[in-house]
């Protein structure tokens, strides 16, 4: 009964489900202004229908139209920190339909037109120094009372 039950599990199609392709970038901006831009991105940009959208929950569902076919899309913008320790939001395309390259191409384009419309990213905030090490006390740190 098993030797049959992993004959058919092996012989499933690995192929048969398309692959949750998905792009992320990481802009060095708060989320909030990078929303506006996004939408603007998606709708006015690039000329493709937004099916639905939610800034609270951070997501952008539109068909993104290609040669002669429409695919499924959606943008996600969540909160993050970069590598500088700025607000920052991180992007993410998922195109599942498409090879990954239309993906990057987005977040390229997006990535150009924040920085245009933002301008440079703000500096990042300046580190605090490390606390002063004190050197241990002569007796050990034990007190004799």
């Amino acid at each position: 009964m098993r030797v049959l039950a992993l004959t058919l599990l092996l012989s499933l199609p690995l192929g048969a489900r398309p692959a949750l392709a998905r792009s992320t970038a990481i802009l060095s901006y708060p989320l909030g202004d990078v929303w506006s831009t996004a939408v603007r991105f998606v709708r006015v940009d690039r000329g493709y229908t937004v099916r639905e959208k939610d800034e609270e929950s951070g997501y952008i569902l539109f068909d993104m139209v290609e040669g002669s076919r429409t695919y499924k899309a959606s943008l996600e913008l969540i909160r993050a920190t970069d590598d500088q320790g700025r607000d920052a939001t991180r992007a993410a395309f998922s195109i599942p339909d498409l090879p990954r390259h239309f993906e990057t191409m987005l977040l390229d384009k997006l990535s150009t037109k924040v920085k245009e419309e933002r301008g440079s990213p703000a500096p990042p905030a300046p580190k605090k120094p490390p606390p002063e090490e004190r050197p241990p006390k002569a007796d050990g740190g034990t007190k004799k009372e």
